[in-house]
């Protein structure tokens, strides 16, 4: 008897654990007017979900919607300085060049999408584990912007 019920148990949480990466987001979605786009996805933990975008003009969003101190849509902006400064990395860190390949076996860590345009191509990674100084760098400049940024609540 308690090996039937362990058994269930175990098939339980297999098939929670392969079906945490399908929970429903609310989300922005990417589009070609957007110079930079952010996301985090849930986990099975208190990951923190959000997005964040940047605009071509400095404009800024942010939506946040679990384990950020700011929950809801807000707006923001970057001066000219931020957004060269900001552009420069993703230009250093060669951002088009970079493949990722997840082979992690642990499935519990949240997804992060970086999207950026640069007006002549697009291109968006989808980054698993942190194993990538450059997609790192990005990560920790952008995650300063929003720290930064005075947010109005929409």
């Amino acid at each position: 008897m308690k090996m039937k019920n362990s058994l269930k148990l175990v098939l339980f949480w297999a098939f929670f654990v392969m079906n945490c990466k399908n929970i429903p987001q609310k989300s922005s979605s990417i589009t070609e007017d957007q110079l930079f786009y952010y996301k985090t996805s849930e986990c099975m933990g208190t990951c923190p979900v959000f997005t964040f975008t940047i605009f071509p003009d400095g404009s800024c969003t942010y939506q946040g919607v679990a384990n950020v101190d700011n929950l809801g849509t807000f707006s923001g902006t970057i001066n000219k300085e931020e957004l060269s400064q900001f552009k420069s990395t993703l230009s250093e860190s060669k951002f088009y060049d970079i493949n990722i390949e997840s082979n992690s076996l642990v499935k519990d860590l949240p997804t992060t999408y970086l999207f950026y345009n640069d007006g002549n191509q697009q291109k968006t990674i989808t980054y698993y584990d942190a194993s990538n100084k450059k997609v790192e760098g990005i990560i920790n400049q952008a995650n300063g912007l929003i720290e930064s940024i005075k947010w109005t609540k929409k």
